[in-house]
């Protein structure tokens, strides 16, 4: 009976470190992940950088959970693909998501280019002035 309690305390005890080197494990993979996501500069918001830490984090300790976790995450992107109209700039098909200002400055930056590249070729008068351009 005694060597019985032994052996199974032994057996308590590797679980308990299993799962404390595994959380270890997980959180430093986490947290070495994030400060790389936060240093480089990778992935926009906060809330990103956090999901894709703790993703990692989660691989490090539970691999095929991580895996499981992408696989369905990658299969409800998929389902709402087939359902989304319009393109990744407008979602929702209507354009109110200001890309139609980003197409009139780079249009304006297009032409200021030109308009510079023209005056160095042949200079005439005074540069070109960016704040005040001759538009067409």
């Amino acid at each position: 009976m005694r060597e019985l309690q032994r052996l199974e305390a032994l057996a308590a005890r590797r679980r308990w470190r299993v799962r404390v080197l595994r959380g270890l494990r997980g959180s430093l993979g986490a947290g070495a992940t994030l400060a790389t996501l936060i240093k480089l500069k990778l992935a926009g918001s906060l809330a990103l950088k956090l999901g894709i830490a703790a993703l990692v984090g989660l691989g490090l300790a539970w691999p095929f959970v991580a895996l499981a976790v992408l696989f369905v995450f990658g299969l409800v992107l998929a389902i709402l693909s087939l359902f989304g109209e319009g393109n990744v700039e407008c979602p929702d098909g209507s354009c109110d998501c200001g890309c139609d200002r980003r197409e009139k400055r780079a249009a304006r930056l297009k032409h200021l280019i030109a308009q510079r590249r023209a005056w160095l070729d042949a200079p005439s008068g005074a540069a070109p002035s960016v704040l005040h351009p001759r538009l067409p």
